[in-house]
């Protein structure tokens, strides 16, 4: 059985970081495409995957005037479990992460995530799921709170973060209507930093719903409604006001699949923010795409595009953001493939006058020993250029990843 709308990452850390293309040094390019060897724990499929990478980075805390090197190594496990059956499926997962930099072992952290997953077919048209997690997690320096800093703060941003979600969804997964409904609550603490950090703890209460009616095998429509609240814990230090307030968003969109070769979601619509204690904004216009293209069976180019707001991070009432990437695999031969991907992406800041525009360029080469394994060489070029001088940067990174299914 399939989730949902459970675990959806990229919410998850676009609620955290304050810029498009923040903590690529922690993210490597390769998708890692291990198979994972099964083990067997009882009624449990168990699967371990660790990733270890060894680089360097020329401004690894994207600095505009004081600009750090170092060498960096991280360490990431990942293991589930998973037990299911026809009608239902009951999953644990634990995800860590660790860093290490050579140059400056202030900045080192370790990162813990623990999350659960039960679904359940309650019908043969209808589905209901339910989801926990929890994250002790971190921000390397330089993104979120801490960008623009530059060596006025050591370490990285700590935070604590719980995410409970319902789901519900009912009609056919063939030709016909069907409604998926969905609820959202989470509660975000930052643990270190108070100076800066003050007012940034949150509470969130989101619904969800999504009307759809598949119109052919290949394609459906669908309406996208949900409503968002935000309970801020305490006052903004540097608003002088908390920001509590809610968020309303209607999308309409397309979901398609010409052939083997072509498939994609594009939806468009609008978000309007209204907050307690200051003047709301004007409509936001908000969009989802995603295009992926097989032109032949070693070649896969996938094209990403978004824009939405996001919490604020020390500027302004919030973030307007847009991104825009383009990425391209190529498999040379049953072992060896290439990897390459561009991003350019905007941040506003709402009631300041500070813009942001960034672009980066990822390379990778990545080898297969075995099917449970991988190693890849890459390297990753972020460029900002931002009105607020402080906040302009660049910076390289070069690392060799490894990973190895256990």
């Amino acid at each position: 059985m399939n989730s949902i709308n459970f675990d959806n990452k990229l919410a998850r850390k676009g609620l955290l970081r304050s810029a498009v293309l923040t903590a690529i040094l922690m993210t490597p390019l390769s998708s890692y495409a291990v198979d994972l060897k099964p083990h067997k724990a009882g009624n449990f499929d168990v699967t371990a995957l660790v990733t270890s990478t060894l680089g360097y980075g020329d401004n690894v805390f994207r600095g505009s005037i004081n600009e750090q090197s170092s060498s960096f190594f991280t360490f990431s496990p990942v293991v589930r479990a998973t037990k299911d059956d026809s009608k239902q499926s009951l999953t644990f997962e634990y995800e860590g992460e660790g860093a290490a930099f050579f140059d400056s072992s202030g900045d080192n952290f370790l990162s813990t995530r623990l999350g659960s997953e039960y679904l359940r077919k309650l019908t043969p048209t209808s589905d209901f799921g339910v989801g926990l997690a929890y994250e002790d997690g971190n921000n390397i320096r330089g993104t979120d709170i801490t960008e623009g800093s530059e060596s006025e703060f050591e370490g990285a941003t700590e935070f604590t973060r719980t995410d409970f979600n319902l789901d519900y969804r009912i009609g056919s997964q063939k030709i016909g209507p069907s409604l998926t409904l969905g609820y959202l609550a989470t509660d975000l603490e930052f643990d270190n930093f108070e100076q800066i950090n003050r007012g940034r703890d949150y509470s969130l209460d989101k619904l969800s719903a999504r009307l759809a009616y598949q119109y052919s095998v290949a394609t459906s429509f669908f309406i996208d409604l949900s409503t968002s609240d935000f309970d801020y814990d305490t006052s903004v230090t540097s608003l002088n006001g908390d920001l509590d307030g809610s968020e309303k968003t209607v999308m309409v969109g397309v979901k398609w699949r010409v052939s083997r070769r072509t498939s994609g979601e594009v939806s468009v619509g609008s978000t309007d923010k209204e907050f307690d204690n200051f003047n709301d904004p004007s409509s936001l216009t908000t969009w989802n795409a995603e295009i992926e293209w097989t032109p032949s069976a070693r070649d896969t180019i996938l094209l990403t595009s978004f824009s939405r707001p996001y919490e604020q991070a020390g500027t302004g009432l919030f973030q307007d953001v847009e991104q825009t990437s383009l990425s391209w695999e190529r498999d040379l031969n049953r072992s060896l493939s290439f990897r390459s991907g561009f991003k350019v992406g905007s941040v506003s800041f709402d009631t300041t006058a500070r813009e942001d525009d960034i672009e980066s360029l990822e390379l990778g080469l990545i080898y297969k020993p075995s099917k449970y394994s991988e190693v890849s060489l890459n390297y990753e070029y972020e460029d900002k250029e931002s009105n607020f001088t402080r906040f302009d940067y660049n910076s390289s990174t070069v690392f060799v990843s490894y990973s190895i299914s256990l």
